[in-house]
C-alpha cells in the first residue's frame, strides 16, 4: 500500500499534484494516516480566510506539550497558503514544525499549475529542499518517490498506482531503459554459454583451421620462387680511417 512508503520515519512530507486533485488533498492525506493507525492525533490548519489568523507555530499546536502525544500535522495546500502569507514565512514555518519534538509528520500539498505566485517554480524548489519525503503524482496510474534518508542516502524510485474503493495499491515500475539493458545482457550471456558451453576457449587447431593458416601470406613477409643470394657492398669514403696495426696485439692471444 502506499500509506507503508509515506507514513515513515521522514518528517515534512510533501505531495507534488500534477493532476490538480488539492480538493482531496486533506481526505487522501487522512487516509494514508489512518491505514496506519496514525489517524487519532491529527491536526488540520483551517483554510481560507481563516489562515491568515495561524501566525505562529504556537497557535498550531495550542497547549499540547505532552512528547507523548505527538500529532501529525496537515498544512493547507501551497497555493492557499501562498495566499494569506509571505514564501519566507511559510519556509520558517515548515522548519520549526519540522523541529518540533511534539510534531511526528508534517504533510503539505502543491499542485503547481494553481500556484499563481511570481517565484512559484523557486518556491516549490524550496519546499523540495525542506522536505525528507517527496511524492509526485505523475499519471493516474505513474507515480515517484523520492525518500532523503538521515544518513545522506537518496532514493528515487517510480511506481504503478491502482485506486480501490478501500485502498491505494502501487507496485514498482522497473524503467525501460534499464530493462532493454538487462534483456541485452542476459541474452548476450546465452549467446556466449551457446557458442561456448564449457565456459572456456581453446588453443588447439583442427586440420581445416590449420591449412588456413599455412596459406596465409602476413603483409612484412615477400616471396620469390628463386633463391637470390644477398651481397653487401661497402665503398669507403676518403675521410676513413684505418689502422693495420693489430689492437690486440700485446695481449699474448
Amino acid at each position: 500500500m502506499l500509506s507503508n512508503l509515506m507514513v515513515t520515519n521522514q518528517k515534512v512530507v510533501l505531495i507534488i499534484d500534477q493532476l490538480n486533485r488539492e480538493r482531496i488533498a486533506a481526505k487522501f492525506i487522512d487516509s494514508l494516516l489512518k491505514e496506519q493507525g496514525q489517524g487519532e492525533e491529527v491536526k488540520v490548519l483551517p483554510i481560507g480566510t481563516q489562515l491568515k489568523h495561524v501566525a505562529s507555530i504556537e497557535t498550531l499546536l495550542g497547549d499540547n506539550n505532552n512528547p507523548k502525544n505527538a500529532i501529525n500535522v496537515i498544512l493547507p495546500t501551497l497555493a492557499d497558503l501562498l495566499c494569506y502569507h509571505k514564501p519566507a514565512h511559510i519556509f520558517q514555518f515548515i522548519n520549526r514544525l519540522r523541529r518540533c519534538e511534539h510534531v511526528s509528520r508534517v504533510f503539505l500539498w502543491a499542485s503547481p499549475q494553481l500556484l499563481l505566485h511570481a517565484d512559484a517554480e523557486y518556491i516549490l524548489a524550496g519546499c523540495e529542499y525542506l522536505s525528507e519525503l517527496v511524492l509526485r503524482l505523475e499519471t493516474d496510474t505513474t507515480l515517484s518517490l523520492l525518500s532523503r534518508k538521515p544518513g545522506g542516502g537518496v532514493s528515487n524510485k517510480r511506481y504503478t498506482c491502482e485506486v480501490s474503493k478501500t485502498e491505494f495499491k502501487v507496485k514498482p515500475l522497473v524503467d525501460a531503459a534499464a530493462n532493454a539493458a538487462t534483456v541485452t545482457e542476459v541474452k548476450s550471456e546465452e549467446g556466449v554459454k551457446a557458442a561456448d558451453p564449457g565456459g572456456t576457449f581453446k588453443i588447439e587447431l583442427d586440420e581445416d583451421e590449420m591449412v588456413a593458416r599455412n596459406a596465409l601470406t602476413l603483409p612484412y613477409e615477400r616471396t620469390s620462387d628463386t633463391a637470390t643470394e644477398g651481397n653487401i657492398i661497402y665503398t669507403p669514403d676518403a675521410d676513413d680511417d684505418f689502422d693495420d696495426e693489430d689492437p690486440d696485439e700485446d695481449l699474448l692471444i
